[in-house]
């Protein structure tokens, strides 16, 4: 039996005011809400081992800005008398939510009334969870996937996708469920490019464990999904809904014949561990740039025109901030939390799937997860068979191709090409962080 820990937990919904614009799939889509089909959720979960309280804060949107989770992960800790490296930010990545920061450039704008509506929430529902810590038990395990839901979206001859969901059950003394942590890597772009709010097709699961009385509060960590798509089997927008439902069913009956295979793991101590890491990239040279930029228009016309405009345009602003001396490093926080045998690794951005798997397979932590989306947001981080796919930006006549978007989009966020190492860098960095704790 796991040595008793105090653990809270609590939910509230993050209003989204009418016409903020939804984030993803594509650049300028102006897509206003008009309504919610689902709304978006602030989940958080404190562990507190009575000398260091550890909380994830996850949240219902396409991703978390770096200097928005910087500035509440602050307030947060002089709040509760926490370490502030203690406090991890997550988003669930759906492409059908406002947005509290700028991702690539017009995909989505940040919405003000937003970013304060996701304030309040977060620290309601923070102090929600601390007041509710109780004694609980975890239980890990995971759920193999029976019936493929996701597709490689690279062009990559290895189809491998995540073969499992990680899972763990917070229990009361009482027997009841508290909370239900669960894990998978598996893009949320569903529901599709639509003009209502939704928590895609990680809120259809969460609904279904609630109603289905797995748990009181269901908790999606997302996975390390960059190259990992879901299975569209209705593409006509309106049965998206349809592609929600038998996603969100096929997956909880996975997880769900699972649970009762569950063991016993250690929640405490809690240790955390946040660094702010320079991120290797190439160096931005402006007549490169501006050299590309020019035979990106002598592609036209082509039925990819306005991704070619749209990318020539990134790329000037690109050499423009090169002239004017502008610093490109890219410095983002990296973060590990450990609570006993529980190990959670988080990136920002998304880097693909084999990062995920490379860490869990080289922690020495009993029950390692790896999450992305975190602590705001960097782009892709392809791995080194997409560099060599790819080596120029000419490679592919597609500019908006899977493979191509991951490893040369970086100028759509006015930021460097990473390094091939990138992926080894960030596997490195972090399992050495977990073992410096």
């Amino acid at each position: 039996m796991s040595r008793p820990i105090l653990f809270g937990a609590a939910e509230n919904i993050v209003e989204v005011p009418l016409f903020a614009e939804l984030g993803g799939y594509g650049p300028f889509r102006g897509r206003r809400n008009i309504g919610v089909r689902d709304p978006l959720w602030c989940r958080v979960l404190t562990f507190n081992d009575g000398d260091r309280r550890n909380m994830i804060v996850v949240t219902d949107m396409i991703s978390s800005g770096q200097l928005e989770c910087r500035l509440l992960r602050m307030e947060l800790a002089e709040q509760f008398a926490m370490y502030p490296e203690s406090i991890m930010f997550l988003a669930t990545h759906t492409h059908s939510g406002a947005c509290v920061h700028s991702c690539d450039v017009g995909y989505g704008e940040p919405n003000a009334e937003f970013l304060d509506n996701w304030r309040r929430t977060v620290k309601k529902t923070a102090a929600e969870a601390v007041r509710n810590e109780e004694n609980c038990r975890a239980l890990a395990g995971k759920a193999p996937i029976r019936k493929q839901l996701g597709s490689r979206r690279t062009t990559s001859e290895d189809k491998h996708t995540d073969p499992e969901i990680r899972f763990i059950k917070f229990v009361r003394q009482d027997g009841t469920v508290k909370a239900l942590l669960h894990n998978h890597a598996m893009h949320g772009v569903v529901f599709g490019p639509q003009l209502l709010v939704s928590a895609d097709w990680m809120g259809d699961a969460n609904a279904k464990i609630k109603k289905r009385g797995l748990a009181e509060i269901p908790c999606f960590l997302y996975g390390t999904a960059g190259d990992i798509n879901v299975i569209w089997t209705h593409k006509n927008p309106a049965e998206r809904h349809l592609n929600l439902d038998w996603i969100g069913t096929s997956y909880v009956d996975d997880l769900e014949a699972a649970l009762a295979g569950a063991e016993e793991i250690e929640l405490g101590p809690c240790q955390a561990i946040l660094k702010a890491v320079e991120l290797p990239t190439e160096p931005v040279v402006a007549a490169e740039y501006r050299d590309i930029a020019e035979k990106l228009l002598k592609k036209l016309p082509s039925p990819f025109e306005k991704l070619l405009n749209f990318i020539h345009d990134r790329m000037i602003e690109m050499a423009v901030l090169a002239d004017n001396g502008h610093d490109f490093r890219v410095i983002r926080d990296l973060q590990v939390l450990k609570m006993g045998d529980l190990s959670v690794a988080a990136v920002p951005g998304e880097p693909f799937l084999a990062v995920g798997e490379e860490i869990r397979a080289k922690s020495k932590a009993k029950f390692p997860l790896a999450v992305s989306v975190a602590n705001g947001d960097a782009g892709y981080y392809p791995t080194r068979e997409m560099f060599e796919q790819y080596p120029s930006i000419f490679d592919c006549d597609d500019f908006g191709a899977f493979g191509f978007y991951e490893v040369w989009f970086g100028p759509g966020l006015l930021r460097p090409k990473f390094k091939p190492c990138i992926v080894e860098f960030l596997t490195s960095t972090l399992l050495k962080m977990e073992n410096e704790l």
